[in-house]
């Protein structure tokens, strides 16, 4: 079967969990990634677009710093995300208090939409969980089609921050862009 085929009968099975990443998950949530940002590989010269995947795949960096959550079926996982507790580590240019998503990445043809919002609520409950006022989201200029997705769930830009964050090993911050969420609705 297909990996398109096996996320369309994991939608029709309703089977999407989402929780803790494991250890074992860790290729998985290379795969997951790498399919998902592939689409973004002629946005950035290669040396950058090579730098900005080895701070989304640094597990171990954003683990220290907070939550690696998954979203997956019986038979694979499909989503990965990174939820921050608080947002503002490291030098993300989010007030301290704030709760955030650093990374959020959905398999091509695994029911992006549903997939992105399961793994969006999860971080929602966990901020909200947290106390934390507002969940962010930290994410890159030239991803227009999943900055429309997170509006679309009713996240908003917050231009006030946009090109504040450095990236870890990346030196080109115009292409940070910022959105979060009130949790206080």
């Amino acid at each position: 079967m297909s990996e398109t085929e096996t996320a369309a009968t994991a939608r029709r099975n309703d089977t999407l969990v989402v929780r803790g990443a494991e250890p074992a998950d860790h290729e998985a949530i290379d795969g997951v990634v790498l399919g998902a940002y592939a689409r973004y590989a002629g946005q950035l010269v290669p040396e950058v677009f090579s730098r900005y995947l080895d701070d989304v795949l640094d597990l171990g960096t954003h683990a220290s710093y907070g939550r690696l959550l998954v979203a997956a079926t019986p038979e694979r996982v499909l989503g990965f995300a990174v939820f921050y507790p608080d947002s503002s580590v490291p030098d993300s240019g989010f007030p301290s208090g704030w709760a955030g998503v650093r990374v959020l990445a959905v398999y091509p043809g695994a029911g992006d939409a549903d997939v992105r919002r399961a793994l969006l609520g999860a971080c929602e409950r966990l901020a909200a969980e947290a106390g934390a006022p507002v969940l962010a989201i930290r994410t890159a200029g030239f991803m227009t089609d999943a900055i429309a997705g997170y509006e679309r769930l009713g996240y908003r830009s917050a231009p006030e921050f946009d090109g504040t964050a450095p990236l870890r090993s990346v030196a080109h911050l115009r292409y940070v862009t910022q959105l979060y969420m009130n949790l206080a609705r």
